[in-house]
Protein backbone atom coordinates (compact mmCIF):
# COMPACT_ATOMS: atom_id res chain seq x y z
CA UNK A 1 0.00 0.00 0.00
CA UNK A 2 1.67 3.64 -0.80
CA UNK A 3 0.06 6.86 0.79
CA UNK A 4 -0.42 10.19 -1.36
CA UNK A 5 -0.90 13.49 -0.18
CA UNK A 6 -2.32 15.51 -2.28
CA UNK A 7 -3.03 19.25 -1.66
CA UNK A 8 -6.46 19.93 -2.97
CA UNK A 9 -6.49 23.89 -2.85
CA UNK A 10 -6.35 24.09 -6.45
CA UNK A 11 -8.93 22.94 -9.05
CA UNK A 12 -6.07 20.67 -10.74
CA UNK A 13 -5.81 18.55 -8.15
CA UNK A 14 -9.53 18.22 -6.93
CA UNK A 15 -9.52 16.85 -10.78
CA UNK A 16 -6.89 14.80 -9.99
CA UNK A 17 -8.53 13.12 -6.42
CA UNK A 18 -11.94 13.12 -8.36
CA UNK A 19 -10.51 10.51 -11.38
CA UNK A 20 -8.83 8.64 -8.90
CA UNK A 21 -12.07 8.04 -7.05
CA UNK A 22 -13.24 6.28 -10.28
CA UNK A 23 -10.26 4.08 -10.79
CA UNK A 24 -11.64 0.73 -8.87
CA UNK A 25 -8.36 0.41 -7.05
CA UNK A 26 -8.25 3.35 -5.48
CA UNK A 27 -9.40 4.21 -2.10
CA UNK A 28 -9.68 7.77 -1.12
CA UNK A 29 -9.75 8.76 2.71
CA UNK A 30 -10.42 12.44 3.30
CA UNK A 31 -9.08 14.09 6.31
CA UNK A 32 -8.90 17.56 6.99
CA UNK A 33 -5.15 19.24 8.49
CA UNK A 34 -7.51 19.80 11.50
CA UNK A 35 -7.78 16.64 12.04
CA UNK A 36 -4.37 15.45 12.33
CA UNK A 37 -3.55 18.11 14.98
CA UNK A 38 -6.12 16.70 17.47
CA UNK A 39 -4.59 15.00 20.17
CA UNK A 40 -6.06 12.86 23.14
CA UNK A 41 -5.86 15.29 26.09
CA UNK A 42 -4.85 12.76 28.69
CA UNK A 43 -1.92 11.58 26.25
CA UNK A 44 -0.41 15.28 26.72
CA UNK A 45 -1.30 15.82 29.88
CA UNK A 46 0.90 13.18 30.65
CA UNK A 47 3.56 13.89 28.36
CA UNK A 48 3.87 17.29 30.31
CA UNK A 49 3.89 15.84 33.84
CA UNK A 50 6.69 13.31 32.42
CA UNK A 51 8.55 16.62 31.32
CA UNK A 52 8.27 18.24 34.71
CA UNK A 53 10.34 14.78 36.30
CA UNK A 54 13.41 14.91 37.27
CA UNK A 55 15.77 12.36 35.04
CA UNK A 56 17.33 9.00 35.57
CA UNK A 57 20.97 8.70 34.42
CA UNK A 58 22.17 5.02 33.59
CA UNK A 59 25.50 3.52 33.45
CA UNK A 60 25.61 1.70 29.69
CA UNK A 61 28.12 -0.25 30.17
CA UNK A 62 26.45 -2.27 33.38
CA UNK A 63 22.90 -2.18 31.58
CA UNK A 64 22.69 -5.85 31.59
CA UNK A 65 23.85 -6.50 34.25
Amino acid sequence: MTTVIIDTKSKEAKRLVDYLKTVSYVKVVENSQDDALIYDPDFVDKIKQREKQASVKLDVDNLWK
